[in-house]
């Protein structure tokens, strides 16, 4: 009988020093039963691992919290703060996080696959190595973000503002752009082959070496741009504002450029075969050992234009003597 007695009082005595509030995956487990009742005051809440996949949580305060490895896909947090949240390996696959507060949160390798963050600010936060395909980031703020390499193929990001964000390398094929805010974004080898930028701000933007291939930047501001290298065939520039952009070295082969203003542009060693170029303002720009062949420059303007070396079809020879371009006489006339 005592030795029963011993051994209850030596489970009683061990389990007063096991955390009554922690459960399986480390969060708290008084935490994690408030949430689930409903609460909305959560921050600093200890949610590591928590299953809340489906959850309501919309306009839930969650900032600072810890919900690293969280279950969230599918869950509602529409008008939630999360700011300075760690949200690091969590899924949120298909979430809705609409005109939700992420600023300065840790995102690292988190999963937002198909999520909606419409209107969400994500300005300062860490978003290394986290998965976005098919998410909807129309309106969004990514201002400075880090999103180097990241996968954004065929995203909405319509009106959001990436001013200074870091994309190089990244891959937004066929993503929506229009009406986008990249002033001073770095966009370096990134894949924008496909990508509609009608009307978005790329003004003092990197895009060296960066794919624009069949791009649709009607009314795009690219003024100062460097689009050095840049791969830009069939790209439609319609009244895009490239003035004072470098496009050394690109690929300009068969693009629209009808009324686009390229003063004082950079078009050194441009590939410009077939390139449209009716009603385009190119005065002052320098388009030396620039390739026109099969150019179409009706109603052009090229005054002062420096066109050393330039290859050009003659039929507009006459037309170009009076412009009183630079160079005219350097220039090789082909047929």
């Amino acid at each position: 009988m005592r030795s029963k007695q011993r051994i209850i009082a030596v489970i009683i005595i061990t389990s007063a020093f096991v955390p009554c509030c922690m459960t399986g995956a480390g969060q708290s487990k008084s935490d994690y039963n408030h949430i689930m009742r409903g609460e909305r005051e959560m921050s600093n809440a200890d949610l590591r691992g928590a299953d809340l996949a489906n959850a309501r949580l919309e306009e839930t305060n969650l900032s600072n919290a810890n919900l690293r490895g969280a279950d969230l896909i599918g869950a509602n947090l529409r008008i939630a703060s999360l700011e300075g949240a760690n949200l690091s390996e969590a899924q949120m696959n298909g979430a809705n996080l609409t005109w939700a507060n992420l600023r300065g949160a840790n995102l690292k390798r988190a999963n937002l696959s198909k999520a909606r963050l419409v209107g969400v600010d994500l300005s300062r936060s860490n978003l290394t190595d986290v998965r976005m395909k098919g998410a909807v980031l129309s309106k969004s703020n990514l201002g400075g973000a880090s999103l180097s390499g990241i996968n954004l193929n065929g995203a909405d990001l319509m009106g959001a503002d990436l001013s200074g964000t870091n994309l190089e390398g990244a891959n937004l094929g066929g993503a929506e752009l229009s009406w986008a805010v990249l002033r001073k974004a770095i966009l370096k080898k990134a894949n924008l082959a496909g990508a509609l930028m009608g009307h978005s701000d790329c003004s003092d933007a990197n895009l060296i070496w960066t794919n624009l291939e069949g791009a649709d930047l009607k009314e795009a501001g690219l003024r100062s741009a460097n689009l050095e290298g840049a791969r830009m065939k069939g790209a439609d520039l319609y009244y895009a504002d490239l003035g004072g952009a470098n496009l050394a070295e690109s690929n300009l082969t068969d693009v629209k450029l009808q009324n686009a203003n390229l003063t004082g542009a950079v078009l050194r060693g441009a590939n410009c075969s077939g390139v449209n170029l009716q009603g385009a303002n190119l005065n002052n720009a320098d388009c030396t050992d620039a390739s026109l062949e099969n150019a179409g420059l009706e109603n052009a303007e090229f005054f002062n234009a420096n066109l050393y070396g330039a290859r050009v079809p003659k039929k507009w020879k006459k037309y170009l003597e009076k412009q009183k371009v630079r160079n005219y006489e350097e220039i090789r006339w082909v047929n």
